[in-house]
């Protein structure tokens, strides 16, 4: 006799999950996120990391993680486990792809790395500097210490990225605030705390404001160092890798973030038996459901977009998920190039294949609980186009149906 799967146990989105036992058991020592793997290969000697003056390991191991220095943001506001060194003189820089983000600031005694467990989630590691190893081979190491800031109710309370923005005082210390932000935050409440270089036309934001006088002048000037070219005249630039903070890396960076911290949600759920609205929120994010919108051209400065926009699968006319936009939202296309993680791709299969069949009803126009009213008929072709094109990076359960040519 086959008993009846139990009823999941009904959860907010925030509730705490038990993810340090069996099925999820985060704190085990099985991972393989690409640090993980890097550290394999770094103990059986098939790989080496050579130091350079100044920046220790940090070059060695963006070029072997394939991290673009375009990608480099730099936060100053003492939110990090580095706050001593932390200051708007000496912002932390933070580097990242897909599924790999680093972090360093001058005179570190560690790299700080996050990395995306297509099961477990975010991880958390460091790597010893040359001068705080004592000699010893680079090794990476996981630090669960990382969890007392990494799991709460900014992830989801699942292990995952954080991006906050706080106006700060002279030091960097935070003074107000937001703790959250993600794809679907106001730019006007964005990057309080970062440095920002780009043009963003009338776009108003946080960024670039480093004490009490300039927050003051931003509450009456709002466009106070709201587009920076460069950052020379505020930040001596000359040991970092790239004198930007590009506003397209901002962008992306938010919404990436938020969105993994999503479907860890979804999956974690599922494996413990809870049931939240996550798959409603997941859904409605990867369909940029609530995405900002502004009204004039927003452009880089680090050459990131052109980086982003090469990367991943693509129509054979080159149309691509990834494709930027930048006119007055961030993606050309009503779809977040999320749907091709690894992630999504070895999710439970029934939330999988839930958000699946809704995914396709909303592609079709049939009902979805409203949300087939996002696409009009013009962006459900693109995405059908793009989709059937690239249907083997998708996972189970999201591939379109093949459609005959003049058939709508």
């Amino acid at each position: 006799m086959v008993l009846p799967a139990a009823e999941p146990r009904a959860v907010t989105v925030d509730a705490a999950l038990p993810f340090g036992q069996a099925p999820v058991d985060y704190l085990g020592d099985a991972t393989s996120d690409p640090v993980a793997r890097l550290n394999r290969r770094l103990v059986d000697g098939e790989i080496t990391l050579k130091p350079v003056t100044g920046r220790g390991y940090l070059d060695a191991v963006l070029r072997v993680l394939q991290v673009p220095v375009s990608s480099q943001l730099l936060v100053y506001s003492k939110t990090a486990v580095n706050q001593r060194l932390i200051t708007p003189k000496t912002p932390r820089a933070i580097y990242f792809n897909d599924t790999v983000s680093v972090a360093w600031v001058p005179r570190t005694a560690e790299l700080e790395l996050s990395a995306v467990d297509p099961v477990k989630g975010a991880m958390f590691y460091v790597l010893k500097q040359p001068e705080a190893s004592g000699g010893g081979a680079p090794r990476f190491h996981r630090r669960q210490s990382c969890l007392a800031c990494h799991i709460g109710r900014t992830t989801l309370s699942v292990p995952g990225g954080i991006v906050r923005s706080f106006l700060v005082e002279s030091t960097g210390k935070p003074l107000e605030g937001y703790s959250r932000v993600t794809g679907t935050t106001p730019i006007n409440n964005r990057w309080g705390g970062w440095y920002v270089t780009g043009r963003l036309g009338t776009s108003i934001h946080m960024g670039n404001l480093v004490n009490r006088d300039e927050n003051r002048r931003h509450r009456h000037d709002a466009s106070f160092r709201g587009s920076l070219g460069r950052l020379d005249t505020l930040v001596d630039l000359k040991a970092y890798l790239s004198p930007h903070s590009d506003v397209v890396a901002h962008l992306v960076f938010d919404h990436q973030l938020h969105g993994q911290n999503l479907i860890t949600r979804v999956s974690y759920e599922h494996r413990l038996g809870r049931r939240s609205d996550a798959e409603d929120r997941l859904l409605r994010y990867l369909l940029l459901a609530e995405e900002p919108r502004w009204d004039e051209e927003i452009s880089g400065t680090s050459g990131f977009a052109k980086w982003f926009q090469q990367q991943g699968p693509r129509a054979g006319d080159g149309r691509s998920l990834r494709q930027l936009d930048l006119s007055g939202r961030l993606f050309r296309f009503r779809l977040s190039p999320l749907v091709y993680s690894s992630q999504l791709a070895v999710m439970p299969d029934p939330p999988r294949q839930r958000l699946g069949r809704r995914f396709r009803a909303v592609l079709e126009g049939r009902p979805a609980g409203g949300l087939e009213k996002l696409l009009n008929d013009r962006q459900r072709d693109d995405l059908r186009d793009i989709l059937e094109a690239t249907r083997e990076d998708l996972p189970a359960g999201w591939r379109v149906r093949p459609r005959r040519r003049g058939v709508k």
